[in-house]
């Protein structure tokens, strides 16, 4: 296991955003940091949680997850709503790294593509 402590993530304008470690639900294996804010509620907040392979199933499970508030215009500490990323790696315990590398390399790449990009910034589909 990773040693649990800052995350470091890029924001738009490329610079190192800190997530400082919050806490792990070790009946639930979810691991959450939160990025500042001027109260709870309005912290960006990023989890983690890995399910590994078991006599029930052969696949492992990594689930990330990132959570932007969006708060009240008139009443900064009053949460209205979120922008979520939801992701999901599902990885086969007899898969080699190669094929895990390559998967990590294309959804890196998909985030960089066009189709994305418009989906995201003006909710248009590819159809």
């Amino acid at each position: 296991m990773s040693q649990f402590t800052t995350l470091v993530l890029k924001d738009t304008a490329g610079t190192d955003v800190n997530f400082l470690n919050s806490r792990i639900d070790y009946a639930s294996g979810v691991a959450t940091w939160l990025g500042v804010g001027s109260t709870f509620d309005g912290k960006t907040k990023v989890t983690f949680s890995m399910t590994l392979p078991s006599a029930k199933t052969t696949r492992a499970r990594i689930k990330v997850k990132v959570a932007i508030p969006i708060m009240d215009p008139l009443d900064a500490t009053k949460k209205v709503d979120e922008i979520v990323f939801n992701g999901e790696y599902v990885l086969p315990k007899n898969s080699i790294n190669t094929s895990r590398q390559l998967l990590q390399a294309y959804v890196i790449s998909l985030f960089g593509t066009s189709v994305l990009d418009r989906a995201v910034f003006a909710f248009e589909g590819v159809y």
